[in-house]
């Protein structure tokens, strides 16, 4: 028993697959396949869209009663070449001007769902408007039915578009706010990483001051009590100054010197002559923010390294230069020069790694011995996490 299928049915079932099958292709795939095109990635979208629209009115091709009369594949192909024509013409042009009219929307101050309800204005105008043309370049014999089969399939086709282009729009909208959502929470969450690591680092850093300067107390209390009394006071406002801050994680660098100088302030009521002290500080650097309890640990360093010595006098140099795009910190003591194998203590730690945190490969840390001998840290961009 053989199935006979007319010539007509044949051609029409494999005109709509293939032309389908060729829109859902490019649709899926058009990123790779137009990745050779030197134009922007909205133009690649565009292009795809105007494609993917001719494959799906090709693929109704079959259904318009002008073409449907045909006999022989010669008369189908001429028919094809007829359609290809018209419906380049009738489909580039409206998605053109749509997504070219969607993309200026963006820019005009209007609710999101304005902008959408505009363009699925424009869709049913474009689509619909198709059938005036289509009357003057369709044979009068076929014109009334050809006429109003495309009207109602422009209706029913301008009204599912609409609806999808609805869904898609309203899609990405909710894309767009979750992705928003997850990248805000992402960002609390490294900062309050970053705020516990700070307060981490900070918990080593001042324990360790705080033991230094007390024996110092302890010891001038003995032979120098007056001497004591004012190193208590100057501790007191030290931490008063330090506490005002403790929610603040980074600090302009002339608040930082500040705090260093209430430090310094110490030491000079501990070691009195002995002890040198100078600071230089750009005034295009003064209020670049940076790591709170930078600079205290690396100067304390300094301080004990330059006063090892009990009958040498200890030289301390603080400079500071750059600006917003680049600061260099340097900070000299004369004492004994820095060994091969630095010692890393907690102080020096701590600094390395609020470093690391906040300018991440944006930073270098050099302790040098020639020509004099001091520890240098640059950091380029110092505002970008500030």
């Amino acid at each position: 028993m053989h199935i006979h299928i007319p010539l007509q049915t044949a051609v029409v079932l494999s005109n709509v697959f293939v032309f389908s099958s060729l829109g859902i292709f490019l649709y899926y795939r058009y990123e790779i396949l137009f990745s050779w095109l030197n134009i922007s990635t909205f133009n690649q979208r565009r292009l795809a869209i105007c494609l993917v629209f001719l494959c799906f009115y090709m693929a109704i091709m079959s259904f318009y009663p002008c073409y449907n009369g045909f006999k022989t594949l010669s008369e189908f192909f001429v028919c094809l070449g007829y359609h290809f024509l018209r419906s380049a013409f009738f489909v580039f042009l409206p998605v053109l001007a749509i997504m070219y009219i969607e993309r200026w929307l963006e820019t005009r101050n209007m609710t999101f769902l304005k902008r959408r309800l505009i363009v699925v204005l424009f869709i049913l105008i474009f689509l619909i408007s198709t059938n005036i043309w289509m009357a003057m370049l369709i044979d009068p014999t076929h014109r009334v039915a050809t006429i109003t089969y495309t009207f109602l399939m422009s209706l029913l086709f301008s009204g599912i578009v609409s609806a999808m282009y609805l869904n898609v729009s309203y899609a990405n909208l909710a894309e767009k706010r979750l992705r928003f959502e997850r990248e805000l929470e992402l960002s609390r969450l490294n900062e309050l990483k970053t705020k516990a690591e700070l307060d981490a680092l900070q918990a080593k850093v001042n324990p360790h001051f705080l033991y230094n300067t007390l024996n110092s107390i302890a010891e001038l209390s003995l032979h120098q009590g007056g001497k004591a009394r004012q190193m208590t006071i100057a501790l007191a406002e030290l931490f008063r100054y330090s506490l005002n801050k403790k929610n603040e994680m980074v600090m302009a660098i002339e608040d930082e010197v500040e705090m260093v100088e209430n430090y310094l302030m110490i030491e000079k009521i501990r070691f009195e002559d002995k002890l040198e002290i100078s600071i230089s500080i750009d005034e295009a650097a003064k209020r670049i923010k940076v790591p709170k309890f930078i600079l205290q640990p690396l100067v304390e360093n300094a301080v004990k390294h330059g006063l090892k010595e009990p009958d040498k006098k200890g030289i301390i140099r603080i400079q500071i230069k750059g600006d917003a795009n680049k600061i260099d910190i340097m900070i000299h003591d004369n004492g004994s020069p820095f060994p091969e194998d630095i010692q890393i203590g907690y102080g020096l730690k701590s600094v390395m790694d609020k470093l690391a945190l906040f300018y991440p490969g944006r930073h270098t840390i050099y302790f040098e011995n020639e020509p004099t001998k001091q520890v240098t840290i640059s950091i380029t961009d110092p505002q970008k996490n500030a």
